[in-house]
């Protein structure tokens, strides 16, 4: 362990010793004699860079080379959907029809432009062209309606959408399991992370996690969306880890919502292990009207909301080509590096200057002392101190 290393643990664990948690801001902050802020103010995603290509892995040029953002979602018993951009735009029950109506009008334009993404809502759209729908609808099963399936095939979706809460729930999913044979996505915010094991043996094709519900929880409280993406993402590993079927292509995937509202942190949540980000409608309004002069009925929002996704869809294609990849979905947490120890902890990431985590060094440290000192302690053991020094 070189100088940067120990300088790194000592300043964490003084940190630790006095607070009882570890660092929330950079270290950098330090450096840069910046103020000091109340902790749960502070956004980590702030904290969280990727790194460029290296001589290795040289760049892309998005421009000339061609950039893959293609997802499937289905498993191999589910009616495949595809998307030409991992992003599945999510209904509010509040918004107001017109909104929808742009939103409608400027997926259908997107796909036309060979720009398809994905769209989740409870609520039926009343234009006169739906019929004309060019893009993957996700109709979202209301948990508190008796309605059979027939009522919510009257839209011709795609996909469905259920949202986790009981015994009642997976039932439902049961049920529509054996007559659906769409993708059937689960929300599970209100029980995270329970339940996704049981939810994915029941032929789920997807998981949906809304890291701002999840972070209120009280088993969440004081952590970032950043845990919420790395612990979903590793529930799902577990689920898949040594099984025959076990494959990439059609495998249930994970879609985060809530905070994630940008294209810099869909790079990010895609490198932690998103393979879908869902985007707020009322989110997608707010971007599009934010230098909007124009009066906003349903073509002026539906042309603002057409310009700001082919915007998005530039950046999140540039992002991965600048680090040396031709997919967007081959990021990893590799990728990604930060000076928050707190940011290292919830997301397992690499520190900069170091590129090990802040527990892969605490771990070396731990266990470097175990042999010197000759103390015989065995793995559970070794993990219950390390969990103990980083608060886990």
């Amino acid at each position: 362990m070189n100088d940067a290393d120990k300088f790194i643990i000592r300043k964490a664990v003084l940190e630790l010793a006095k607070t009882g948690t570890p660092r929330f801001t950079s270290i950098d902050d330090d450096v840069r004699n910046l103020p000091k802020v109340n902790s749960k103010t502070i956004n980590l995603w702030d904290y969280v860079t990727a790194i460029g290509a290296q001589l290795s892995r040289p760049p892309y040029d998005p421009y000339r080379e061609t950039i893959s953002l293609d997802i499937s979602i289905g498993r191999k018993k589910s009616r495949k959907v595809s998307l030409n951009i991992p992003l599945i735009i999510y209904g509010n029950i509040a918004i107001h029809p017109s909104s929808l109506e742009a939103v409608h009008l400027a997926l259908n334009r997107l796909a036309e432009k060979g720009n398809v993404l994905g769209l989740i809502s409870e609520i039926d759209i009343n234009t006169t062209n739906n019929n004309n729908r060019k893009y993957p609808l996700f109709k979202k099963v209301s948990f508190y309606k008796n309605d059979s399936l027939e009522h919510y095939q009257k839209s011709c979706p795609e996909g469905l959408v259920l949202e986790y809460k009981d015994q009642d729930s997976l039932r439902m999913l049961q049920n529509f399991r054996k007559e659906f044979d769409g993708p059937i996505l689960v929300d599970v915010s209100e029980v995270f992370p329970l339940y996704i094991k049981t939810i994915l043996e029941e032929g789920a094709d997807g998981i949906i996690v809304d890291t701002d519900k999840v972070t209120k929880k009280e088993s969440y409280k004081g952590k970032h969306a950043i845990a919420v993406i790395y612990d979903a993402r590793n529930a799902i590993n577990d689920y898949y880890k040594g099984r025959e079927e076990n494959d990439n292509d059609n495998n249930a995937i994970l879609i985060i919502a809530g905070d994630v509202n940008s294209a810099g942190k869909i790079v990010k949540a895609a490198a932690l292990g998103a393979n879908v980000v869902g985007y707020s409608t009322s989110m997608l309004i707010a971007h599009s009207n934010m230098y909007s002069e124009k009066p906003s009925d349903a073509s002026s929002i539906a042309e603002n909301v057409y310009r700001h996704m082919v915007g998005t869809k530039g950046e999140i294609k540039g992002i991965p080509a600048a680090l040396g990849y031709s997919d967007f979905h081959n990021l990893s947490p590799s990728d990604l590096r930060t000076s928050s120890i707190d940011a290292s902890l919830q997301g397992n990431i690499p520190l900069e200057g170091v590129d090990r985590t802040y527990k892969e060094m605490i771990e070396e440290i731990v266990n470097e002392y175990v042999r010197e000192k000759g103390i015989k302690l065995n793995s559970l053991e070794i993990q219950q101190i390390l969990r103990f020094m980083v608060r886990e």
